[in-house]
């Protein structure tokens, strides 16, 4: 995993196509943000909903969850899951699109501006420019949203009643910057308040510089840190890049990440190995850059749990891969 201060951030202008005047964002992402993250975030600039089927285009490379009723079988198609941004935009100027409902057919064209280097202390994805609101959903395309434009402003146009009644007040130059990237960071960020030890102390389990991370010592930890531990900063482990940690699992928070998450197969294919009979808990193994991503799904899913428990679950198996992740680095001295 790269350490975070030297992560390549890429800069893109996403602009919704067949509106005039323009709906744009400027957004800066970390390049390899694999394209299922790329989808959400696109979601949260444009107010999106999230309720219809989307799918990435490059050329004539399609990205997408594949489906065997594709409607387009002579297409080929690549699994989105698999695929970071940087191995879509592959050079400065290059664009791709983002194609959402294809029924309305609302295509975003993305074009790469260019690569910076990671702010100290700054959070991304994040949003630094852009211009008037995003659609209602399901308003019917470009042509659709003019209509709706139209009769929404004219108090006396024949559909206006209609118009209001449907979505309330409509803004279309609402534009703010500081929701959209409060709703960034409520969606790809949660930090637990105090839960993650980092030191030795009465009571608490941190590994040592050296040790071999086996899996009673990692798990003495981590039940150490969902107990709640000291909170005073120790040197992280450093590992070689590519080794694999274990995570421990309950039988319940492994269907939870098989069921009811949007993690992708890459990191969900070792956990549909089925645990012994009467095992309480399963455990897998993976590298660093893997929990990182993995936690950022297991956040995206408190954040969005349906009721108290639910977020709860979430939130301790983020706590799990948390832990681990504060006890090592794979980052190169």
């Amino acid at each position: 995993m790269r350490d975070k201060k030297n992560r390549a951030i890429y800069q893109l202008h996403v602009q919704l196509c067949d509106i005039n005047p323009p709906i744009w964002r400027r957004i800066q992402i970390v390049d390899d943000t694999k394209l299922p993250r790329l989808h959400r975030i696109l979601q949260l600039l444009f107010n999106w909903e999230d309720y219809h089927l989307h799918e990435f285009q490059a050329g004539r490379r399609v990205f997408c969850v594949p489906d065997p009723e594709d409607r387009f079988r002579d297409r080929v198609l690549i699994d989105e899951r698999t695929v970071p941004v940087n191995r879509v935009a592959l050079q400065l100027g290059a664009t791709f699109s983002y194609l959402y409902d294809f029924g309305d057919d609302w295509r975003h064209e993305i074009l790469f501006e260019g690569t910076l280097l990671a702010e100290p202390d700054a959070f991304y994805p994040r949003c630094i420019a852009g211009a008037r609101n995003g659609p209602p959903e399901d308003v019917g395309g470009a042509h659709g949203y003019a209509d709706y434009l139209e009769a929404l402003a004219d108090p006396d146009h024949e559909e206006h009643g209609e118009k209001l009644a449907w979505r309330g007040p409509f803004d279309p130059e609402a534009f703010s910057l500081e929701a959209i990237n409060a709703a960034l960071k409520r969606t790809f960020y949660r930090r637990p308040k105090s839960i993650i030890p980092r030191a030795k102390a009465e009571g608490s389990v941190t590994p040592d510089a050296g040790e071999d991370p086996d899996v009673e010592h990692l798990t003495r930890f981590m039940l150490a840190a969902v107990r709640g531990g000291s909170t005073e900063a120790v040197p992280k482990t450093r590992i070689a890049p590519g080794t694999t940690l274990p995570l421990e699992l309950t039988v319940r928070e492994r269907e939870l990440i098989l069921n009811h998450s949007f993690a992708p197969d890459e990191l969900t294919a070792r956990l549909r190995v089925v645990p012994q009979p009467g095992a309480a808990e399963c455990i897998v193994r993976y590298t660093l850059n893997d929990l990182d991503e993995f936690a950022g799904f297991a956040a995206s899913e408190s954040n969005h749990a349906s009721d108290s428990k639910l977020h709860k679950e979430w939130e301790r198996i983020y706590v799990k891969i948390a832990a681990i992740l504060e006890c090592y680095t794979d980052a190169q001295q």
